[in-house]
């Protein structure tokens, strides 16, 4: 039975009651309805959660759009994709349009009005940009759908979202603008592309394709086009049309790459075609054409290939031995010229080792470092001996390089090789000549020597003889015949001269001085000493100078003087009636005067024949002549040398029985009064010789008596010995302020007694040599054997007076056996090692200058001449060489005259880079002479 309800029940209660317990009733399912609604809310929220969680965890904006009020709502994602705060970017459509890029807001208003005018659309769907807080604007899609309508019927609310699509718009400009540049790079190749899809429609092809065959089309009108038919249409274009044909249906039906077919057209033209198929997901899409045209390069390959064969037969047959070897110096090709020079056959030299074969085990370390500079890329060319298959000896000239493969690497090495056997032969029989003609000139130097003593030593005694006599009380006639003696002795001094200055200039001896002169003074002298002469003869001596001339030139007078006695006194000599003029013009260059001087006389010219000849040697016109007017023939000769010398012309003008003119034409710096040199004509310091005790070493009496006669006036004490021997024995057991010593004694010369007095007495007391003898070699032997100074015979008395004084001077006593003086023992060694007299020129006698020079000699040279040295031991011959040639300017700047030709002959032999005992010798010599310059160089100059 059912229980009834309470509106069943009958109303017991009072209607009060009753409506308290409605109301209850009420408000019990009040809350059972809100609690419904709580839970639905609930669940609403959470969907809505779920829903916004996802949209936004793929990146996509949330947005809801009111239609009626333009409320809009978006998600926090929106804003911070652009970099806003809610402040910066409100939820109102105003706040979105003020972002929008300005070319974006008409298209966004041109599809609001399409979308309100037709109000069919329930869904939108479009693109813009807005800007972000940083500046640049961003790309978004957004999609949304109508959400709900009002009573009326009219759309009320739109829900959508909005997708970032920044990266994706930036890819597709970034794909876009690749495809045009792809397509425009295709457009511009230099090779026909044609690209076709699987159904042989051109996809595309650009304009080189169309001029290649002729197409006369555009590019862009070709494409969709049927290719079947163009290979059938082409065909006519080469040279083997049906193969060419055959050749592409093969390519179609095959689709394999083919790359670098060659095809000839007929009209002379070569293309390189590549076929390419294209495959996409492992299915067949189409395939690329690609045509070269390779004419210039076919020509350049057949151009390439004649030179080639052409070179070939030329090393084939050419004079020179061509081999190749790999990293094992193992022969792996080798021409017929070198199987000519070896004496082998290709087939007994390709494999064999080349040094096994050709050096039998000789120069073995040398091939060695050859092949270790060829690994490290070096080339070199260098001489070496080898042996033939029938083991005759041989030098060969190899020029060696490195051998690359195509990628670079070296694969051995490669040698061209000369036969210089007979060179080496020719090199050898000139040694032996130069060693002949140094021993001959030698012999000439000696023979000139013994002359020089044997004429000189009377001469120095006449000569002094004649001197003092003039000094005593004679009668008219003995003034006569001591004069004509005196005259005679001369003339043969001038003779003897004449020999001796033409020895030193073939020998290249004679040097030239660079000081002050005054030019007029020096030719009104020579034409005051020809004066007489020209007056005996009756002949007028005229002088004419410019008066434009500088009153100090720099050259050397002396030299210059000699000259101008030489050719005033030729002009006087031939010429017996009328005059000799002498004129001197002048003209600036520069910092220089160019001199022009002519000596002219109205004598008995010369033959035009005979004037070619003028300055050779020991010629004259004809013997009558040498008869009557005597001469050596040597003076012409000499002049000219001098004036070459001095980098000037001289000239000749002549017409028999007329007159000559001699022109010679020189150019001198202009100088200063301060580089004028005086000279002290008068004897100084004569008291400076009393009481000196003086060992005079002489074997000629006559020398002997000339020196005491010389000296006996100033209050010398001389001792007097005849040879060396006797000499050391002297200063053994006495003691003497000088030594006096001649050269050439018998029983023991002067330089062997000097070298023992050094030696074993005295490195202090001063030696001067006294020798009739006036080569440099012969100086620099007495300078080499320790004496301190050089006196020639004949000498007049103020030389010697000078000579004693410059010794003596400020000296009381010399003590015998004391320690060097070093200045002195500088002096000598000076002579004998160095000569700073063209650094002393190029200073100017800046003292400070040479000091440098010195210094910077000192450091620099040794170590060079180590280098030069270790350089040769590690058979570094380019090193050899290159510091070979660096040093030559500083030996010859320091003159250092022993060693000049010694480091260019090193420099020589380091090019031929062989080691050799003269290579070695050389260098040895050379650096310890280096030192022993630097020794002394630093008691002169000590370092700064």
């Amino acid at each position: 039975m059912k229980t009834p309800s309470t509106s069943q029940v009958p109303s017991q209660l009072e209607p009060k009651e009753l409506l308290i317990q409605e109301i209850e009733q009420l408000r019990l399912e009040k809350q059972q309805l809100e609690a419904i609604i709580r839970q639905q809310q609930a669940d609403i929220t959470y969907g809505e959660q779920r829903w916004t969680f996802a949209l936004e965890g793929i990146g996509d904006v949330i947005w809801e759009h009111n239609l009626q009020t333009g409320d809009v709502f978006r998600s926090a994602l929106y804003r911070d994709m652009l970099g806003y705060t809610i402040e910066e970017f409100p939820n109102t459509f105003q706040a979105w349009q003020d972002l929008l890029h300005p070319d974006d807001v008409e298209p966004m208003a041109a599809q609001e009005r399409e979308y309100e005018e037709s109000g069919s659309h329930e869904s939108i769907d479009f693109t813009y940009r807005l800007r972000s807080k940083n500046g640049s604007y961003r790309y978004f899609l957004d999609r949304g759908r109508i959400f709900s309508y009002s009573a009326d019927g009219k759309p009320l609310l739109m829900i959508g979202t909005s997708t970032d699509i920044t990266n994706q718009k930036r890819m597709e400009e970034t794909l876009r603008k690749n495809a045009n540049l792809q397509s425009n790079l295709i457009a511009n190749l230099q090779e026909g592309i044609l690209l076709e899809d699987e159904h042989r429609a051109i996809v595309l092809v650009n304009q080189h394709f169309c001029d290649l065959f002729s197409v006369p089309a555009s590019p862009e009108e070709l494409k969709g086009m049927d290719c079947t038919g163009m290979a059938e249409q082409s065909k006519h274009l080469f040279t083997r049309p049906d193969e060419f044909l055959t050749e592409v249906n093969q390519l179609l039906l095959d689709q394999k790459t083919v790359i670098g077919q060659e095809l000839e057209l007929v009209d002379g033209r070569f293309l390189e075609r590549d076929y390419i198929p294209i495959y996409m997901d492992g299915t067949y899409a189409g395939h690329l054409w690609k045509y070269t045209d390779i004419t210039q390069r076919k020509r350049a390959e057949d151009a390439s290939s004649r030179q080639r064969e052409k070179y070939q037969r030329i090393i084939e047959n050419m004079n020179l031995g061509l081999i190749e070897v790999d990293l094992d110096d193992r022969i792996v090709y080798t021409n017929h010229s070198f199987c000519d020079m070896s004496g082998y056959e290709p087939d007994e030299l390709i494999g064999q080792i080349a040094t096994d074969i050709l050096l039998k085990g000789q120069n073995i370390l040398l091939m060695k470092e050859k092949n270790d500079s060829r690994l490290a890329g070096a080339m070199d060319a260098y001489e070496i001996a080898v042996k033939n298959k029938r083991g005759d000896a041989m030098w060969w000239l190899v020029s060696g390089a490195p051998l690359y493969s195509e990628t670079g690497e070296v694969i051995g090495s490669t040698g061209i090789h000369l036969d210089v056997t007979k060179q080496k032969q020719l090199e050898s029989e000139l040694r032996t000549a130069r060693q002949g003609a140094e021993n001959s000139s030698r012999a000439k130097e000696l023979f000139l020597a013994n002359m020089s003593h044997e004429i000189r030593t009377p001469m120095n005694a006449i000569l002094n003889f004649g001197q003092q006599l003039t000094k005593t009380v004679l009668t008219d006639q003995q003034h006569f015949s001591l004069n004509m003696i005196n005259t005679a002795a001369s003339n043969l001094l001038v003779i003897i001269n004449d020999i001796l200055d033409f020895s030193k200039i073939e020998a290249g001896e004679l040097s030239l001085e660079k000081i002050g002169f005054n030019m007029v003074d020096l030719l009104q002298q020579a034409s005051l000493v020809m004066g007489p002469t020209a007056d005996k003869k009756g002949l007028q001596l005229l002088t004419k100078i410019d008066p434009g001339l500088a009153p100090v030139l720099l050259g050397d007078p002396y030299r210059l003087n000699q000259i101008m006695l030489n050719l005033v006194g030729n002009a006087i000599k031939f010429t017996e009636n009328g005059s000799v003029t002498v004129q001197c013009d002048c003209r600036i260059n520069g910092s220089n005067q160019e001199i022009y001087i002519s000596v002219t006389d109205t004598g008995i010219g010369i033959d035009p024949d005979f004037q070619q000849n003028l300055f050779t040697k020991f010629t004259q016109e004809d013997e009558s002549i040498g008869r009557r007017y005597g001469g050596t023939g040597l003076g012409m000769s000499i002049t000219k040398q001098l004036v070459d010398l001095m980098g000037g012309v001289i000239q000749v003008k002549s017409q028999k029985n007329v007159g000559t003119t001699m022109q010679l034409q020189l150019s001198f710096p202009v100088g200063t009064a301060e580089d004028l040199v005086v000279h002290d004509q008068e004897i100084q310091h004569e008291d400076v010789l009393t009481s000196k005790r003086i060992l005079l070493v002489e074997d000629n009496s006559m020398n002997r008596l000339v020196v005491n006669m010389i000296l006996e006036p100033y209050g010398a004490i001389i001792t007097e010995v005849e040879n060396g021997l006797n000499a050391v024995e002297v200063l053994r057991n006495d003691s003497f302020d000088i030594v006096l010593m001649d050269v050439q004694m018998p029983v023991m010369d002067g330089l062997e007694a000097t070298r023992i007095i050094r030696r074993e007495i005295s490195k202090s007391i001063p030696i001067i040599a006294l020798t009739a003898s006036a080569i440099r070699s012969d100086k620099e032997a007495c300078f080499e054997a320790g004496m301190d100074d050089f006196l020639a015979k004949p000498f007049a008395e103020k030389e010697l007076i000078d000579q004693l004084t410059k010794w003596l001077k400020g000296s009381d006593a010399v003590v015998v056996k004391a320690e060097p003086v070093l200045k002195e023992e500088t002096t000598k060694t000076e002579n004998l090692l160095y000569d700073l007299s063209m650094l002393e020129m190029i200073s100017q006698g800046n003292q400070d200058f040479i000091h440098q020079m010195v210094d910077l000699f000192c450091v620099e040279t040794p170590a060079t001449a180590t280098q030069i040295s270790q350089a040769y031991e590690t058979g570094d011959f380019e090193k050899v060489k290159y510091l070979a040639h660096r040093t030559k300017p500083s030996v010859d700047t320091l003159g250092i005259y022993a060693q000049k030709e010694a480091i260019r002959e090193i420099e020589r032999l380091a090019l031929i880079g062989t080691k050799s005992t003269e290579l070695e010798t050389l260098i040895t010599n050379f650096e310890n002479v280096i030192k022993e310059v630097v020794d002394h160089l630093r008691i002169t100059y000590p370092e700064h």
